[in-house]
């Protein structure tokens, strides 16, 4: 089955043709030119950060939004080759992938496009499995079907004017993250949690302490990888600002600490204990553990020795 463009659209265009690419010419100068896929993203909120770093991939699940899909009972994970100036409608952790990671030679099928989303979000399935003959998708070849994914040459393009949504029936390990990133929320939209998310708002910084505390605290090793600069000496720019968060909701302050501890073992059993609060939103209880210890030096001292362990350094530097 071929879908059709709306019924204000010539009836004998494909449903993508309106979302076409505008790839480069062979010659000449090309205006605008839908930029090449490398790398896709799954943003997520921190709550769902710390499901898929305790799990250690993307599980795919039900579609249950107004897609077509809805009634197919087929489980995808969610990515998209976006990237939002003014904040992300998804969340604020973003794991990054390898566009050809995900594909994996995958099957290409058309979905849908949601006219109702702002801006408008097109969706491509890549599946394993062959679909030709189902009702609810339309195969789709990136070489010749002149919509928003292409391949051209050997590389990807695509419409970077409109929402890329790809639906990938299957899990997505971490193993394959290229990078996890802190990033902000959209100040008014959150596609996933409307007007109950809480996230809107949180500072880059912020939502990055969080994360680290839960991986920190719970010693989870799935995205340490991709954590790291390019030389694997240091975190990478994100990884600091995660730092600075963190320091700044539990030890900014030097009168939060009044207790006595301060030899090794015991101070990063306290702050290893005040990391799992506050990865669990449990900040003030964070801060009442980590009060025991007996100075903010302490604090900081303990901070770079879990920090070390984690990452089998044999010692780190805080940032400034």
């Amino acid at each position: 089955m071929t879908l059709r463009a709306p019924s204000w659209q010539n009836p004998f265009m494909a449903e993508w043709d309106p979302y076409a690419c505008n790839l480069p010419k062979k010659t000449g100068i090309t205006l605008n030119p839908s930029p090449e896929l490398r790398e896709v993203h799954h943003v997520a909120h921190v709550s769902g950060a710390r499901r898929i770093l305790e799990d250690g991939c993307i599980r795919s699940g039900l579609i249950y939004d107004e897609s077509r899909l809805n009634k197919s009972r087929l489980c995808v994970s969610w990515v998209s080759a976006n990237t939002w100036a003014n904040g992300s409608i998804y969340g604020t952790v973003q794991f990054t992938f390898d566009w050809d990671t995900v594909l994996d030679d995958r099957n290409i099928y058309w979905v849908e496009v949601m006219t109702d989303y702002s801006p408008t979000a097109y969706r491509l399935l890549l599946t394993d499995r062959d679909l030709s003959k189902s009702k609810y998708v339309t195969p789709y070849d990136p070489a010749k079907d002149n919509g928003p994914l292409r391949r051209q040459k050997g590389k990807w393009y695509w419409n970077g004017e409109y929402t890329s949504e790809f639906m990938v029936e299957a899990d997505l390990s971490l193993s394959d993250c290229t990078s996890l990133q802190f990033v902000k929320h959209h100040p008014n939209i959150c596609r996933i949690r409307g007007s109950a998310c809480t996230d809107k708002g949180a500072t880059i910084d912020r939502t990055g302490g969080r994360v680290l505390a839960f991986i920190l605290g719970a010693g989870s090793h799935h995205a340490d990888h991709a954590l790291l600069n390019e030389d694997e000496t240091d975190l990478h720019f994100w990884g600091r600002g995660a730092i600075t968060g963190l320091w700044g909701a539990l030890a900014r302050k030097e009168e939060w600490f009044s207790g006595g501890l301060k030899k090794g073992e015991s101070r990063k059993a306290v702050l290893r204990g005040a990391l799992s609060l506050y990865a669990r939103d449990q900040r003030e209880e964070a801060r009442a553990l980590s009060s025991l210890l007996s100075s903010q030096d302490v604090f900081e001292t303990a901070l770079a020795e879990i920090i070390a362990e984690h990452f089998g350094w044999d010692d780190y530097t805080l940032p400034d």
